[in-house]
């Protein structure tokens, strides 16, 4: 429970680069949290290979428990299939995550930074995703696995569209815009060939514009979008739309921007939300202190909006803007990591951002 001092958050390390990063992440968010009078209390669980060796499982129970007593989570990379087959979670924590606890919203802010030399300079989008349905099978049924082989030859993938599903998304998307200043939404679909799945999903956003009148949604098909985007980058800030088209988008977005490695992302949902960063778990340099935290430092950022948005307490907002505007100053500044040219390791990276905040 966060409280108007006080931010309890849980902490899950990860894999690879995962503690390195997320100690930074610490050091930052305390020190913000002390400019903007809040406290950080972390609770540390494992997740991941160091969950897996101490109890076959790579998101145990009491690591979930932990989880369950927190609202806002910050949890690092994790690697994607290259667990032991005997894991309960199949391999994918993350997935369990985000279906288990209805982290409905994907929220993939991309920037595109000059250190990242970019293919287009302008791209400055949100991407929000729905996150619990759609054609990925592993959270689609509620028994059993979305994807099907009648015989070795033929496969068949279900797509999953609920109402309750498109609601409860195309609100916190309207509540996004709006506590972002946002006025309007570009709403991504293919209702000319799935007219039944994305016609549910585009008519949760029609109901609701009559309680947002000061936002404006926009139809846009995702093949128009797709070739549009790269040229006329400016002319989308905010867009929303299903799970599959959403990941691609995001990652579209991103390799325009110049890849990942500062790209961040927020799990959303009512009652929990889970900070990430896009990037994985870069097994060669882990140990070696030499990270980017960027990323999983602007997630966090995205967190404390996340409170902000449910609150409207504005000292959540304060430490999110606080924590953006010392790293831009940080990396303009040329006090980089290694990746962006400088030479600073993941804790002076950390220590750099928080002497930003002092200017």
């Amino acid at each position: 429970m966060a409280t108007n001092k006080e931010i309890r958050l849980a902490v899950l390390d990860g894999d690879g680069i995962g503690p390195e990063i997320t100690a930074a992440t610490l050091t930052v968010l305390t020190a913000a949290g002390k400019r903007t009078g809040l406290t950080v209390k972390a609770k540390r669980a494992p997740i991941g290979w160091k969950a897996y060796e101490k109890t076959k499982c790579t998101l145990p129970d009491s690591t979930r428990a932990v989880l369950e007593a927190h609202e806002g989570w910050i949890v690092g990379p994790t690697f994607a299939g290259e667990y032991p087959k005997d894991d309960p979670m199949r391999g994918h924590p993350n997935g369990f995550l985000r279906r288990h606890y209805k982290l409905f919203a994907n929220v993939r802010p991309v920037e595109a930074w000059p250190q990242l030399d970019p293919l287009v300079p302008d791209v400055n989008i949100t991407v929000l995703r729905e996150n619990t349905e759609g054609f990925y099978p592993d959270r689609n049924l509620a028994w059993g696995y979305g994807e099907f082989k009648p015989r070795d030859d033929v496969g068949l993938a279900l797509r999953v569209i609920t109402g309750e599903a498109c609601d409860r998304f195309a609100r916190f998307a309207f509540e996004f815009a709006k506590a972002s200043g946002l006025d309007r939404i570009c709403v991504v679909h293919k209702r000319t060939v799935l007219p039944q799945t994305d016609g549910i999903f585009i008519g949760a956003f029609e109901r609701l514009q009559s309680q947002y009148k000061k936002i404006k949604i926009d139809l846009v098909r995702i093949d128009t979008f797709s070739s549009s985007f790269p040229r006329a980058a400016r002319d989308y800030r905010f867009v929303a739309t299903t799970n599959l088209f959403g990941d691609i988008l995001s990652d579209q977005a991103s390799g325009l921007a110049g890849g990942v490695g500062l790209a961040p992302s927020l799990n959303a949902g009512h009652d929990h939300a889970m900070a990430q960063a896009v990037h994985g778990t870069a097994p060669d340099i882990s140990g070696k202190g030499v990270a980017n935290p960027s990323a999983l430092i602007l997630s966090t950022a995205l967190l404390m909006r996340w409170f902000y948005q449910r609150t409207g307490r504005a000292a959540y907002r304060d430490a999110a803007e606080l924590i953006e505007q010392a790293v831009r100053q940080t990396i303009e500044s040329g006090a980089t990591t290694s990746d962006l040219g400088g030479n600073l390791s993941t804790s002076d990276f950390a220590r750099a951002v928080v002497r930003s905040m002092g200017r």
